[in-house]
């Protein structure tokens, strides 16, 4: 009924290498009213988004183009996807394949190893996991959408709006498939539910590779050239299809023809490739745009530069030098240009100071030669060159440093992400291990954890335990344990867990029981295969020297965990019981002396202190274990006496002891009804009870 349910639910998720058509295929199915997901491989929060909204069908989409290792990457991420899928709930998937799945001849190999290998590893998983799983072989899908690594027919029609040749390693034959076609053949599988085997969604006959020039001619105008070329990317070569299974399962026949689906397809690559070569014509004009503004922005500042000295010159009436400052102006321009624009801008903006000083020189009526003969002005002139070196060796060291220094930071950015990258993915992988290990069910992490609590010497605590350990480790919340009596014909009750086993009888005869008369007599795990109402789901003996003391009981498992693996864990719980149990026995015959007073029943005030605590500790742990406690009237008595008298009168699981030189006859899991039991039964042998409330 539950996986009805599931299969009710218009729930659908996408992985896998996403198409180009992917969109409209999520269009479809929301059209049609399902709720669509895509997971994510390389996004966690994936697959909690998978578990939170129990998604039944699941469809994988393969690359089918890929080899070598990211073809080992892609097969690696479908396993996990299936395996991730079903512990989320899913119960069918589709693997959308190819023809490259298939050879060209008997013998050969499969023309996509990647996709042969997909749908091998794909039918293994379903077997083994029992789920659904289909293929859905398609042929080359093409229409508006596409890219140019999408398939042969999708390069052609692209090189074709290049002016490119297209080439193939060797000619064949190729079917081609429509992206609506494609679309609505894959919602048809999953809508009827179609788990038939393999399914191919054919388009007709397939094209040769002569009879493609002219469908691409009549459908472009223009002429494709075709090339036969060894070195070429792939084959025009490509598996035959099978159109009637499709057809009469699935009942979808192809829409387009290849000639209208060509028109539509070289419409939008003829528009895809003009909004292509627009924005790398755009591109190419900010890059010539800044490359030169970047040029002219110095050149203007220089310029600017010049034109400033120039009117200060005017302004000192034609003289380099200031005549109140004893200062030429021009150091101030060659080095600002120098500092900012490095040495190139300073040799120029020497130039130009060299021509304003020359200038000033004519114009006071000296002449162009005579100025060379002149020291003073042969040394002002090299003290324009020595500023302009320095100053612009300085910023182009300077520059020099910062393109070195950004270029080891990059460096340095670059091997910290990927020293980054391995750490996180060492970290993840080491996290998901972690917890794999501590928060696994069997994990020896958390049994030792559990098993530790029977570390103890004290046969009340023991059986305490004993169910609560069994609890934790088959995480289950209903346990029983029931010791069984010297005669080995009746059990009683020791500790109970849970609802169900609440209700359950405070004795059992074993010969009204059979799965008990199997466990006794076999001394194994039971089963109850059966389904019997009056038997637990399994049980298991307590044995210590080789009988059987105690059965711990289980109920209300659930469907999943009737498995061997629960079976094991429970026998190697009981077994730890069993040996945690001898040695309490082992520890209690050693110390006889000190636990009990004399030769009689009757415990020592420490050791039945002990026993009221434990008693104390299993009434909180399951929640309503009635304590009773009878103060004895020793008037008259000794303890042997007293011995004598209680034996046959009370319970193998009551204890007498001392307290505060008192003693008290304690009764575990007796009501009000079966207290006034045993005080009668008492009192008719000679002894006096009085029921003390405040002990327990």
């Amino acid at each position: 009924m539950a996986a009805d349910r599931k299969d009710i639910r218009k729930k659908i998720v996408f992985a896998g290498q996403g198409l180009f058509w992917q969109t409209e295929l999520r269009q479809v199915f929301t059209k049609e009213g399902w709720q669509t997901f895509v997971w994510e491989a390389d996004k966690p929060a994936s697959e909690e988004v998978i578990k939170i909204h129990n998604i039944p069908v699941l469809v994988y989409a393969l690359d089918v183009a890929l080899t070598g290792e990211p073809g080992i990457k892609a097969l690696q991420d479908f396993l996990h996807v299936l395996q991730a899928g079903w512990q989320a709930g899913v119960t069918q998937v589709y693997l959308v394949s190819s023809t490259l799945a298939e050879p060209l001849a008997e013998g050969q190999r499969p023309l996509s190893e990647v996709a042969a290998m997909a749908e091998r590893m794909g039918r293994g998983w379903a077997d083994v996991t029992g789920c659904g799983f289909a293929i859905v072989r398609l042929p080359e899908v093409y229409g508006p959408g596409c890219r140019k690594q999408d398939g042969f027919l999708s390069r052609a029609l692209y090189s074709l709006a290049q002016g490119g040749v297209v080439t193939s390693r060797r000619p064949g034959k190729r079917a081609f498939l429509y992206r609506e076609d494609a679309v609505y053949g894959l919602y048809r599988a999953v809508a009827r539910r179609y788990t038939g085997g393999t399914i191919s969604l054919a388009a007709g006959e397939a094209v040769r590779w002569e009879e493609l020039p002219q469908l691409v001619r009549q459908a472009t105008g223009k002429a494709c050239p075709l090339a036969i070329d060894a070195d070429s990317a792939e084959d025009y070569a490509m598996g035959g299809m099978a159109e009637q299974k499709a057809a009469s399962e699935l009942g979808w026949r192809p829409k387009y023809p290849l000639a209208e689906g060509l028109q539509l397809t070289w419409q939008y690559v003829q528009a895809a490739a003009a909004d292509q070569q627009r924005e790398l014509a755009n591109t190419g004009r900010r890059l010539q745009w800044q490359q030169r503004l970047r040029r002219a922005i110095p050149l203007a500042e220089n310029l600017a530069g010049f034109a400033l000295m120039g009117a200060v010159m005017a302004f000192q009436q034609g003289q380099p030098v200031n005549p109140i400052v004893p200062f030429d102006m021009n150091f101030v321009y060659i080095g600002a240009m120098g500092l900012l624009y490095g040495k190139q801008q300073a040799l120029l903006a020497m130039a130009l100071s060299s021509v304003l000083l020359l200038g000033a020189m004519l114009h006071q009526g000296s002449t162009l030669v005579g100025l060379f003969y002149v020291p003073a002005m042969l040394l002002h002139l090299i003290t324009y060159l020595l500023v302009a070196v320095l100053t612009g060796y300085v910023a182009d060291s300077r520059r020099y440093e910062r393109e070195a220094a950004h270029w080891q930071a990059a460096q340095h950015e670059e091997r910290l992400a990927v020293l980054k990258r391995l750490y996180d993915e060492n970290m993840e992988v080491k996290n998901h291990l972690y917890h794999q290990i501590v928060n696994s069910d069997d994990s020896i992490g958390r049994l030792y954890r559990i098993i530790r609590n029977l570390d103890s010497v004290e046969p009340e605590n023991i059986f305490t335990q004993a169910a609560a350990v069994t609890a934790q480790v088959l995480d289950v919340r209903d346990i029983a344990v029931y010791v069984v009596g010297n005669d080995q014909r009746y059990l009683r009750q020791k500790v109970r867990l849970g609802r169900l086993a609440n209700q359950l009888p405070r004795s059992l005869r074993v010969a009204d029981c059979r799965y008990l008369q199997s466990v006794l007599h076999e001394k194994a795990v039971y089963i109850n295969r059966e389904l019997a109402a009056d038997a637990p789901d399994m049980a298991a003996p307590i044995i210590h020297q080789g009988r059987v003391i105690a059965v711990v009981e289980v109920f209300g498992m659930r469907f999943e965990q009737w498995s061997l693996h629960q079976q094991n864990l429970l026998s190697i719980t009981v077994r730890l019981i069993s040996s945690s149990m001898g040695r309490a026995y082992q520890y209690e015959s050693e110390i006889q002396a000190r636990r009990y007073w004399g030769n009689t029943r009757i415990l020592q005030a420490k050791e039945f202190d002990k026993i009221i605590a434990e008693l104390k500790a299993r009434r909180q742990l399951q929640g309503d274990l009635p304590l009773a406690m009878l103060r004895v009237d020793m008037t008259g008595l000794d303890y042997q006496e007293l011995d004598s008298r209680l034996s046959g009168a009370i319970r193998n699981e009551d204890f007498v002891g001392l307290r505060a030189d008192r003693v008290y006859v304690l009764l575990p899991d007796a009501d009000e009804e079966v207290t006034a039991m045993v005080q009668r039964r008492l009192q008719k042998r000679g002894l006096q009870t009085q029921v003390d409330e405040g002990i327990v």
